[in-house]
């Protein structure tokens, strides 16, 4: 027997399998004429950054950057010297068939430098592009149906209906002058940026980012035997982020990362460098979830003939709800050596990423700490340690967390002994949580021709506390509104046992 059915699409989201890419980083390089010799290697960093992405059917495509950056110390002198040089690498993933979300996590996996002779450098090092992909699966579901005696139990189902993602790069160029009170820059030794304080709002179907970018450097003196100097700056930058798709009612979760940074001194007219010129490159990138709270049928059956449903469970991800949060950290360091002050102290993040825990879900990672030292005789020092963490982000064991990125706000110091350095640091995480909801739905349904014996008018059910009428009234091919009607129910759950009149409808 044919029935008029309505079915609606519904997307489901799975996670596959996360794969892990390797990038070898291999430089040997040759020092320019105008850096002194190598005498004193004190460490190598490597930092990796996306640069760029592309998903096509069946391929993602990303683009790496390794900035690699040296720190040495020349013969005779205390002054720390700094060598940076960035390699970029393509590299593909095949993916599977249909809507796939990314997320790109790379990791230093290790570094190692050392002298070939005094003008020559050799660095090995690794770096894990870490990948998280989420299947976007489409499934159809029985929304309506009608036809002779058909029963229908419904329920909402609150699930994304589209999912859109635009970049927009934002280029900074500014001068940030060292102030009259500070000494005159001679190289800068370190440095690292991140955007802070991002926020968004709509203008006539545009999206507008405001944030700050937030420099942190530390550079040799002039007219020193090596002493460093610390600084931090704060860019502010707004950007218009266009997209037909956008409209003002749009929910919105905007994220912004720092894809290069450089800093070139400027001299003035004496020569001396009070000046530096920071170009950045920044990369904001939109995403809109449009949502719809569905009515699908959830069960069905018919008065008059046999029907034989066919259900489907569906696993939709809830509204995603913000996360933040922030922990304190603490550590000490330590040195076989007197120290005579610190220069700066850092944090990084390493292996980010969620772990299930006794209850819910946990924040896991390790912190790696550096402190820049000197030593009683003058030779700079770099203090490092590493010490894993964790953070309860929620309780409930079916929300899952994405877009998790961790930021250092703050990193303080302080020179407790002769040879040791406390440091405390806070980092700020934020991303998405979205709860895991099981839904079973029909997805089919069918009437046979034949009828339904019905040689009675009213018979007698026994119900026990608790029991749906739904399912007595499914059992007993009669409809939920009789059964409630001939009992006087106020509620479509049995308050108690006792003994039910089932009218029978035609």
């Amino acid at each position: 027997m044919e029935l008029a059915t309505t079915k609606a699409a519904v997307t489901t989201t799975r996670e596959l399998p996360c794969p892990v890419q390797e990038q070898s980083v291999e430089l040997d390089y040759v020092l320019p004429d105008y850096y002194p010799d190598v005498c004193t290697l004190v460490r190598a960093f490597i930092t990796p950054v996306i640069e760029s992405r592309s998903i096509q059917p069946g391929r993602l495509t990303y683009g790496l950057a390794a900035c690699i950056r040296i720190l040495y110390c020349t013969e005779g002198s205390h002054v720390l010297q700094s060598v940076t040089q960035t390699l970029h690498f393509t590299r593909t993933l095949e993916l599977p068939e249909g809507e796939v979300l990314c997320e790109l996590t790379p990791v230093t996996d290790l570094v190692n430098c050392r002298a070939v002779s005094k003008r020559r450098l050799d660095v090995r090092g690794a770096v894990t592009v870490r990948i998280r992909l989420r299947a976007q699966e489409h499934t159809e579901v029985l929304q309506d149906a009608s036809g002779e005696g058909l029963q229908l139990r419904r329920c909402q189902v609150d699930c994304p209906v589209s999912r859109t993602e635009c970049e927009q790069s934002i280029h900074l160029s500014e001068e940030l002058s060292l102030g009259s009170t500070k000494p005159a820059l001679l190289h800068v030794v370190r440095m690292a940026a991140q955007c802070v304080g991002l926020q968004k709002r709509q203008v006539s179907g545009r999206l507008m980012v405001q944030g700050e970018l937030d420099v942190q450097l530390v550079y040799a003196c002039a007219g020193t035997d090596g002493t460093l100097e610390p600084m931090s700056f704060r860019l502010p930058f707004s950007q218009l982020v266009e997209s037909e798709e956008l409209t003002e009612d749009d929910p919105c979760r905007i994220r912004c990362s720092v894809v290069s940074c450089e800093l070139t001194p400027a001299a003035d007219g004496s020569g001396d460098v009070h000046a530096l010129r920071c170009e950045a490159e920044l990369r904001a990138v939109c995403t809109v979830q449009r949502r719809e709270c569905l009515r699908l049928v959830q069960d069905a059956y018919s008065t008059l003939h046999p029907c034989h449903a066919e259900s489907v469970t569906l696993c939709t991800q809830g509204a995603p709800e913000p996360f933040t949060g922030l922990l304190s950290c603490d550590a000490n360091l330590t040195s076989d050596f007197v120290l005579d002050c610190v220069y700066d102290a850092w944090c990084e993040v390493r292996g980010l990423g969620t772990a299930p825990a006794q209850e819910g879900l946990c924040i896991t990672g390790m912190l790696h700490y550096c402190v820049l030292v000197r030593e009683e005789g003058g030779a700079p020092r770099l203090l490092e340690r590493e010490e894993a963490f964790e953070y309860p982000c929620t309780s409930d064991a079916d929300t899952a967390l994405y877009d998790l990125t961790a930021q250092t706000e703050s990193c303080s110091y302080t020179l407790t002994g002769a040879g040791e350095v406390s440091v405390r640091t806070q980092l700020h995480f934020e991303g998405e949580l979205c709860r895991t909801v099981t839904t079973q739905v029909l997805s089919g349904l069918s009437m046979e021709e034949a009828l339904l014996p019905q040689d009675y008018a009213l018979r007698l059910c026994f119900g026990r506390a608790g029991e749906e009428v739904w399912e007595i009234a499914k059992r007993c091919h009669t409809s939920v509104e009789a059964v409630m009607e001939e009992n006087d129910l106020a509620d479509e759950v049995l308050p108690e046992d006792g003994m039910l009149l089932i009218p029978i409808i035609g």
